[in-house]
């Protein structure tokens, strides 16, 4: 990359992308959002899988008229939240306990849907008023939802209407693939809609999964890639951890993709019950993935998150996007890093998860030519050192290094090591 992330203006207004903005926000205003909590009468190790339905065009019968068309899952009673693209259609919802966490509805397995809790999505509607609680033991009724004939449905044959769904969740890759590359990074800013809905943003392995290993996950920075990491995952003790890689959509809200984070793992973490990970960000990847943690520390009762490593992270927001976010056409995420937005504060204000190690990495290397703050080529070093993230983390170390250059550095390849060795020693 040869732009540091968060260069808001310097070619980002310039570009073609700029005029993507009013389409991209309109697609996702358009979206209906049904929301709900769900909880499960059963006690013991198992998960809460929410379903949504959409009941087929032309069909007028209850049986056989309805398809899965997403999952939404839980490790404990809580909130859930569906997006469907185009606002159309009618659409109902059902969980099931989830006994041996497979994500597939079993015999034997206890489930609740309600036939009369069908709702007709139009652009822009909310639905909040589901309330679902699975009982011990399923009796059939009249009016309930059969879902059990769609049991089997693939994960990834539900449709791509739904935002979010069509999601990574430990897929193998390698950080070479094409749609790791900075081309398709950057339509991640200015199109976000085309980014999920095309299936790029998720949580990819790149390798087979080990229970031995302890998973280090990797969050890029806005128009960042993946592939950014590449340095330091090539450099990681691949003895004692793997890397995982977080792909997302940088030009949604903050908050939407720590949540979008925080699902990805819970759909890992009810599937390969993995007890512990690090997590690696870099720029305002920090800012997702403190938001990432914080909600993790909420809906995981069996994974905990240790470490937190962030690098070079904007804590204090930068000028540049509070000036774009008063442009005609503004992508949603410059209001997010517009210094002490909102969802800066709903981040930094919480104290991190009792347990949880945070390390700051900060950069201060200047041009020649520099003037005005001290930065590292892309972030002030003022926002890098904001006192709120200070305040709760275990140590600062800087770099003499540039905001991208920091990456590819042999000493915090070195550091990042000797952190995951310290915190989680045999």
């Amino acid at each position: 990359m040869k732009k540091a992330g968060l260069l808001f203006l310097a070619g980002l207004l310039a570009g073609c992308g700029f005029f993507h903005i009013k389409e991209q926000q309109q697609k996702l205003r358009a979206a209906c959002t049904i929301k709900g909590t769900a909880r499960s009468m059963h006690e013991g190790d198992r998960a809460i899988v929410v379903v949504l339905l959409k009941r087929s065009e032309g069909e007028r019968t209850v049986t056989g008229a309805w398809e899965v068309v997403s999952h939404f899952v839980m490790e404990s009673a809580g909130r859930f939240v569906f997006t469907v693209s185009g606002g159309t259609g009618t659409y109902a919802v059902g969980a099931f306990d989830d006994t041996d966490r497979d994500l597939v509805l079993e015999p034997g397995e206890s489930f609740v849907s309600d036939q009369d809790a069908v709702v007709t999505c139009t652009p822009g509607a909310r639905f909040e008023h589901f309330a679902l609680s699975i009982p011990t033991t399923t009796e059939r009724r009249a009016g309930s939802l059969d879902f059990t004939s769609v049991q089997t449905i693939s994960l990834k044959d539900q449709v791509s209407s739904i935002l979010g769904q069509q999601t990574a969740a430990g897929e193998l890759t390698s950080l070479a693939e094409d749609f790791f590359s900075q081309e398709v990074a950057q339509s991640g800013l200015w199109r976000p809609f085309d980014f999920l809905v095309e299936g790029y943003a998720g949580i990819y392995f790149l390798e087979e999964y080990d229970p031995s290993r302890v998973p280090i996950l990797f969050v890029h920075s806005i128009n960042g890639t993946p592939a950014s990491f590449d340095y330091l995952v090539r450099n990681l003790d691949r003895k004692r951890f793997q890397p995982w890689v977080y792909y997302y959509p940088s030009g949604l809200h903050l908050g939407t993709i720590a949540d979008h984070l925080a699902q990805t793992m819970t759909k890992i973490q009810v599937r390969y019950r993995v007890p512990r990970v690090a997590v690696v960000a870099h720029s305002m990847g920090g800012l997702v993935a403190r938001g990432f943690v914080l909600r993790h520390a909420e809906t995981s009762r069996t994974s905990q998150v240790p470490l937190l490593v962030t690098i070079s992270t904007p804590w204090g927001g930068h000028k540049a996007a509070e000036y774009s976010a008063k442009a005609p056409a503004v992508v949603e995420v410059w209001r997010d890093m517009a210094p002490g937005s909102p969802y800066q504060r709903s981040v930094l204000d919480p104290p991190l998860p009792a347990g949880m190690q945070h390390h700051m990495v900060f950069t201060f290397q200047r041009n020649r030519m520099s003037f005005g703050e001290s930065d590292d080529h892309g972030v002030t070093v003022a926002s890098q050192l904001v006192g709120p993230a200070q305040k709760n983390a275990v140590r600062v170390y800087g770099f003499d290094d540039t905001h991208m250059g920091v990456l590819r550095n042999p000493e915090v390849s070195t550091l990042l090591n000797d952190l995951l060795a310290k915190s989680f020693e045999k």
